[in-house]
């Protein structure tokens, strides 16, 4: 718990960073426990802006073509030199919850485009969402089923996937897949076909519906806070195979998890109940119920360790009622 009591890591957010004084941050973010800098030779604290926007959806894909009453962009320049959060949250290798955010600094100013759907904040095509969809759109293959459409960056990227036969979303709004068929799908390849349907993710997330796809990609919450909630309703109505299918930033959104699993493994040493936030009851009695089922006799720290880190232990968790 000390690495918990004692994390000062998101006092680096917004911090200021260039070439001339990139190794003193470096060493601050080293002194703070970021563990990705403990050791020579540390990465860049720098990513190449030229690189995020001539990626195969920028120069494929515009937003400026968007003409829509309930739909409009803006472009806002983003300061680069700036340390931001780049990606999932990164697991602690010692799994000593140490975990860190993925700070990291355009290496100039850029802009990003904002989308609006009548005047609400929708979406923000960000280096952030690239970072955090490439990863599983490099493992779409066979049949692909996504949930959730935003300005397509997930299916663009599956599309450019040589193993994807082809690709059906499921979205919500038919506001949101009206402006996309109309505005955004005609600029997309046209070699794997695209199937957008409308619909509930909550009511299509079916055993005998899944079982149809190979591999299946949700992103429907806006950020981890909202993420554990929607991840958790969707894994009590059906547990998918665990290669077959991933979580947008699903570490990030079981990062409470892997405390909560440590809090519990402290209340069987102590024989008494820990005290934890309310809202977080119902992750905590999932957790008790889930090992009190549990025939494992763990003698060994580091299986403990294990257990509070496993993705797929961590869904077995939040699938059971």
């Amino acid at each position: 718990m000390h690495n918990i009591e004692t994390d000062q890591k998101n006092q680096f957010l917004g911090m200021p960073v260039t070439k001339k004084n990139e190794r003193n941050v470096i060493h601050k973010l080293r002194k703070a426990g970021f563990a990705e800098f403990q050791k020579e030779p540390c990465p860049s604290l720098f990513l190449n802006t030229d690189d995020w926007e001539k990626t195969p959806y920028h120069q494929a894909v515009s937003l400026s073509c968007i003409k829509d009453a309930h739909f409009r962009y803006e472009k806002e320049w983003v300061a680069g030199n700036e340390l931001f959060n780049a990606d999932c949250i990164q697991k602690d290798p010692e799994k000593c919850l140490n975990d860190w955010m993925k700070l990291r600094a355009m290496d100039r100013d850029f802009q990003a485009v904002y989308l609006y759907q009548d005047d609400k904040d929708w979406m923000m095509d960000a280096p952030s969402e690239a970072f955090t969809n490439d990863p599983c759109a490099a493992k779409a293959h066979g049949r692909v089923l996504t949930f959730g459409l935003g300005i397509g960056y997930f299916l663009f990227m599956a599309c450019q996937n040589p193993k994807a036969e082809d690709i059906t979303v499921i979205e919500y709004s038919q506001p949101v897949i009206d402006m996309f068929n109309k505005y955004l799908l005609p600029q997309f390849p046209p070699h794997v076909p695209v199937h957008i349907i409308q619909g509930d993710a909550y009511k299509v997330w079916q055993k005998e519906y899944l079982d149809q796809f190979d591999y299946i990609y949700t992103d429907i919450w806006q950020s981890s806070d909202d993420g554990l909630k929607a991840i958790t309703k969707l894994l009590e109505q059906y547990e998918p195979p665990f290669d077959k299918a991933d979580f947008w930033i699903e570490d990030s959104c079981y990062e409470i998890m892997w405390t909560l699993s440590l809090l519990y493994f402290r209340e069987l040493a102590a024989k008494r109940k820990a005290q934890i936030n309310p809202k977080l009851n119902t992750y905590m009695k999932k957790i008790r119920r889930y090992y009190a089922g549990s025939r494992e006799n763990v003698t060994d720290v580091k299986r403990l360790q294990f257990l509070m880190y496993d993705t797929e232990t961590i869904r077995h968790i939040l699938a059971h009622k």
